[in-house]
């Protein structure tokens, strides 16, 4: 593995695969899309509703099949929080009196799947008078340090956080920061006790948002990774499976940026003292160097920002595909397709829909797959229509079932 000191710049890895702009776009065309379905009607887009982590919760619940879609629960953050100001930047903060009430289920997934003993964590609110009032000034005092000290990460990584909430210490069990990939832009943190707690959570955690959004809308991790690759980190006694460790070594990668930064100012004397950042670049060379060891677990997107990151070379040979070598057979978009545009109509999202009642299964599309979709999306074509130059993009739809063979080829009438 290559280990030289000129890591690249983790905002221009993620600017490659898509701008911050352009992601956040798709991963709201997702979740409306999805909304869409489950509803069964035209929805007005609403990006308060798409950002939300508690609606986000249940539209993942019901794509993974874990649960039926209800169109009308209380999920509405009307009231609940109040917003943190950097400058032009902001972040909402839970707040409200009774966000404890709001939050109580959101609190017991969380709990449960972290494994923890006792009691899930209660919110610090607006109801534990001035310890709430210290916290939300760290708060926004450690939101105006990220900024501060690496503007460009910050403005990278935090669009992907919603929602910010601070756990009453006496209930936290020492927890430093966490998110949930099951409550996507959603970020606890204990109570601070320093600007830099915030910040480094921020980075952190942020970037584990980051991520989770690259996944959903690129080529990162297959339902059928490898369930015995688990990964054993030299500084813990903890088992990682193939999905978490990738997550970590990008947030460790953040984290080992926004770190050097703080070397940079000459601030390293005022992190706190469970600070990760002067250790996160080896860490994430420890993970990196395992993780070249299991790429046949990744998707080519992830195995492209595993081998970025770590300036190792690229150029990974596609599997083969099987040849089209009927010119004149017709191809359509099967029937079960809906198709969501992007507005700059470089990539597409479709939903394969299910008559069994089964979740919708949600491809993302690019380059010639696009050109196919949008021919099909017309009439029926024939690879000698859509040219054989596409074959290689139509193989691949055809094996995802997104496009069928029909029956009938080119007639001479039509030639």
């Amino acid at each position: 593995m290559n280990l030289r000191s000129d890591w690249p710049d983790a905002t221009a890895v993620h600017a490659a695969l898509a701008p911050t702009s352009t992601l956040l776009a798709e991963r709201r065309t997702l979740y409306h899309l999805a909304f869409e379905i489950f509803t069964e009607q035209s929805q007005e887009r609403r990006a308060e509703r798409l950002d939300n982590p508690l609606f986000r919760y249940r539209i993942g619940e019901a794509l993974a099949g874990r649960t039926l879609f209800a169109a009308t629960p209380p999920d509405d953050l009307v009231g609940m929080t109040t917003e943190l100001t950097a400058g032009d930047a902001g972040l909402r903060l839970v707040s409200s009196a009774d966000a404890n009430d709001r939050f109580a289920h959101a609190m017991r997934v969380i709990h449960a799947q972290s494994g923890g003993p006792g009691a899930p964590p209660r919110l610090l609110t607006e109801a534990d008078g001035e310890a709430f009032a210290r916290a939300r000034g760290m708060a926004e005092a450690g939101l105006r340090k990220a900024y501060e000290v690496s503007p460009r990460l910050a403005e990278d990584l935090l669009p992907h956080t919603s929602l910010l909430a601070i756990l009453d210490p006496a209930t936290s069990g020492g927890l430093v920061s966490a998110s949930s990939r099951l409550f996507p832009g959603l970020i606890l943190i204990d109570q601070p006790s320093c600007a830099y707690d915030v910040a480094e959570a921020l980075v952190h955690e942020g970037a584990h948002q980051k991520f989770f959004d690259l996944a959903i809308t690129h080529d990162f991790l297959g339902a059928d990774l490898s369930k015995d690759r688990i990964f054993h980190p030299s500084w813990s006694g903890a088992s990682w499976p193939v999905e978490q460790v990738i997550a970590a070594f990008h947030a460790y990668a953040c984290m080992a940026q926004f770190g050097e930064e703080v070397l940079a100012r000459g601030e390293a004397g005022q992190l706190g003292p469970t600070s990760l950042l002067l250790s996160a670049r080896e860490r994430e060379a420890e993970i990196g160097e395992w993780l070249l060891g299991a790429e046949d677990a990744l998707e080519r997107d992830a195995r492209w920002f595993l081998r970025t990151f770590l300036r190792e070379e690229t150029d990974s040979p596609r599997p083969e595909r099987a040849e089209l070598s009927d010119l004149e057979a017709r191809y359509a978009l099967a029937p079960l397709v809906r198709v969501a545009q992007m507005a700059a109509g470089e990539r597409v999202l479709l939903a394969r829909l299910d008559e069994g009642g089964q979740p919708p299964q949600l491809h993302w599309l690019r380059g010639q797959a696009v050109e196919i979709v949008e021919q099909l999306s017309a009439a029926p074509r024939s690879l000698k229509d859509l040219g054989a130059d596409h074959a290689d993009a139509l193989a691949r739809l055809l094996e995802s079932s997104l496009v069928l063979p029909v029956s009938e080829k080119v007639t001479d009438s039509e030639k």
